[in-house]
């Protein structure tokens, strides 16, 4: 899977106490990287824009580190409904 490294530098308080409520919820941090083009800056110059998943966090007082990986779209479902007698009782016989 391609993969990148985000570091955030001189980062307060706010960014490592989220890290931490993140931590504890268990819940994947997404990120979305939106490039601009100096020529351009209008708005971003990809629609939609990269959403990846951040792991491997590692924080200090100055600085944040973390990999981010895009999805994984060998290892998802498709389609990404799961069919269930539940979801659509028709299924039942």
């Amino acid at each position: 899977m391609p993969e990148i490294t985000v570091t955030l530098d001189n980062v307060g308080s706010d960014i490592t106490d989220a890290l931490e409520g993140a931590a504890v919820s268990q819940q994947v941090i997404e990120i979305t990287w939106r490039p601009y083009l100096s020529t351009d800056l209008n708005g971003p110059h990809m629609d939609p824009p990269i959403t990846m998943t951040l792991t491997d966090v590692e924080a200090d007082t100055m600085r944040v580190t973390g990999r981010a990986r895009m999805l994984d779209a060998g290892n998802k479902s498709f389609p990404s409904i799961t069919y269930t007698a539940q979801r659509f009782p028709g299924l039942a016989r």
